[in-house]
């Protein structure tokens, strides 16, 4: 049966009409129902008459992944672990940052870009997930927190823009009116940059903000961090930030992982800031989160204080961001399940 937990608004009325043969309005009711209130049972949808909850019962669900663990940080972020229907387990973040709280919401099970100081990659890719299954996460971690979620970053496991179908379709979900109505400024999305991605984000019409996993503006080294960077240039990278600047007239984010004795140096420093030269955007340095398994060090503090200095004020914005949930393998590059453990037994 399908998952209605996925469905646009407008893709929601088309079913409520085609399929179930009722008003249009209905659609507005259902709606409100799922990613307002964030109703999982039609039997609780009392403004919908109960022939019509039945009916919607006959034809549909309205799922929530599995919670299989929850794993709190000493810095308040919280880690949860999904499991879908099929087994496969997924990992989302929350992290508060007052008056703020963010959802980090993963678009895959696993990656197919093995950059090479992230743990998402060393797991291999297993399959997208549905637009059902990443709206699915916030609502979780909404209901779970019984806090309010104010913003959400597509940055968990897996690369938005090799599911952007997806995305686009919980991108259109959060950021709807009659639902949960985060604002499409307060949500991003960040890759590592594919073919035709930034178009793709800029054919929504919508504010979305975009970063962009850069880690290196020299070629080489770019190509051994993030491999699949062979098939986009930072030349042809660089015109499609350009687009956006002027599309969305919005900074873009550049984000920068620090890792020592690879893309620490003055000279990746220069060329970062040569990369930027024209662009509208701010940087976000990010010292390397150790990784099980990968022979890479985080640099030490006066490198990554020298590094910033380099670039500041040349450049336009920069930020060291802290490090949230390390300690619970939460931060960025850290999130892959037990080292890529690919499920965990269901508990009957």
């Amino acid at each position: 049966m399908i998952d209605l937990t996925g469905l646009t608004f407008d893709e929601l009325r088309q079913w409520v009409v085609n399929e179930m043969d009722m008003k249009p309005f209905r659609a507005v009711q259902i709606f409100g129902w799922i990613h307002g209130r964030r109703e999982t049972a039609f039997s609780e949808m009392t403004d919908i008459s109960m022939v019509h909850r039945k009916k919607l019962a006959s034809a549909a669900v309205l799922r929530r992944p599995e919670t299989v663990e929850v794993r709190k940080s000493a810095d308040g972020t919280t880690k949860y672990a999904f499991m879908l229907d099929d087994g496969e387990v997924i990992e989302s973040v929350l992290i508060p940052d007052r008056p703020r709280l963010t959802a980090c919401l993963s678009t895959q099970a696993g990656c197919r870009c093995r950059c090479s100081f992230c743990r998402t990659g060393l797991s291999g890719f297993r399959r997208n997930l549905s637009t059902a299954e990443i709206v699915a996460q916030l609502y979780a971690m909404q209901d779970i927190s019984g806090d309010r979620i104010s913003n959400v970053v597509f940055m968990g496991m897996g690369e938005p823009m090799d599911n952007f179908d997806n995305v686009a379709g919980a991108l259109s979900i959060i950021s709807d009116e009659r639902g949960i109505c985060i604002g499409a400024r307060k949500i991003t999305v960040s890759t590592v940059g594919l073919p035709g991605g930034v178009d793709r984000l800029l054919a929504t019409g919508r504010q979305y903000g975009l970063a962009v996993s850069l880690h290196s503006a020299v070629p080489e080294t770019r190509r051994r961090l993030v491999p699949v960077s062979v098939s986009l240039p930072l030349s042809k990278l660089k015109k499609d930030l350009l687009k956006y600047n002027e599309k969305i007239g919005r900074r873009v984010t550049l984000e920068y992982c620090l890792i020592s004795g690879v893309n620490d140096s003055p000279e990746e420093a220069e060329a970062l800031i040569r990369f930027a030269a024209g662009l509208q955007y701010k940087i976000n340095l990010l010292p390397y989160n150790p990784v099980e398994g990968l022979n890479l060090e985080r640099p030490s503090r006066e490198t990554v204080e020298r590094f910033t200095g380099y670039l500041y004020p040349r450049c336009q914005a920069v930020t060291v961001r802290r490090s949230r949930g390390a300690d619970i393998t939460a931060a960025c590059g850290q999130l892959g399940l037990r080292g890529g453990v690919r499920s965990l037994p269901r508990s009957d």
